[in-house]
């Protein structure tokens, strides 16, 4: 397994990547509201061993995704969809989710181990030992991104975004009213970026509705600031 701060180093390489194919809107006003979403998602994480990132994508296109070293970007077409804090919090607490669980080094570093990645830029950091952190080249990156995850990944990850959501004060059934946006808005249509990255919709809607009830139980009343 790839360590934490070779983790977090190749989440910088790679977002220089990101930065230079796209218009970062970090700072915005949209941002700042999203950046304070994700910090108190953040603050109840299961994974506290590196500071987590939120970045403003501005693009037509209804998107979201996590590099590693805790890097979650969204796009400004999602975002634009999501009506109410809760929402948005639904996509970004997913999102942590999966840094949370580490799928999203382990999908790079699979990528690295299976020698996927043909155009590599080799860096090196001094931890304990000298290790050698991989920054990926724009096209073989934006592959792995967009790549997906595993059934069980997303689920994983979708019963830690609730969980995130029930200690950190927003409703999780809007992880419910979000997929049904997102539904509707890629009805008649190929099936947005998003569904291809984050597939097994309807099973997910599912599975989310029968966590729900379990929060309380599971991970204890909402906190009393909740009220």
């Amino acid at each position: 397994m790839i360590s934490t701060p070779s983790e977090v180093a190749m989440g910088k390489n790679v977002h220089r990547s990101i930065a230079q194919q796209y218009k970062v809107l970090d700072y915005s006003e949209k941002w700042d509201r999203i950046r304070r979403i994700a910090g108190r998602l953040a603050a109840v994480s299961d994974r506290q061993d590196y500071q987590y990132n939120l970045h403003l994508i501005e693009k037509d296109e209804m998107n979201a995704f996590t590099t590693p070293g805790g890097n979650i970007y969204v796009y400004t077409g999602l975002l634009d969809k999501l009506k109410t804090d809760d929402q948005a919090a639904s996509v970004i607490a997913h999102e942590i989710g999966h840094c949370a669980a580490r799928h999203t080094v382990k999908k790079f570093q699979a990528a690295l181990s299976y020698n996927i990645l043909s155009s590599l830029l080799i860096s090196q950091i001094e931890e304990d030992k000298t290790k050698r952190v991989t920054a990926l080249s724009a096209n073989t990156l934006m592959s792995v991104i967009f790549s997906g995850y595993s059934r069980q990944d997303e689920h994983e990850a979708d019963r830690l975004g609730v969980k995130y959501m029930h200690l950190a004060c927003f409703d999780p059934a809007a992880s419910v009213e979000t997929f049904e946006v997102l539904k509707s808005e890629s009805e008649g249509a190929e099936g947005i970026l998003l569904f291809r990255s984050h597939p097994y919709i309807q099973d997910r809607i599912r599975d989310i509705r029968g966590e729900i009830p379990l929060l309380e139980r599971k991970y204890g009343p909402r906190p009393s600031s909740c009220l």
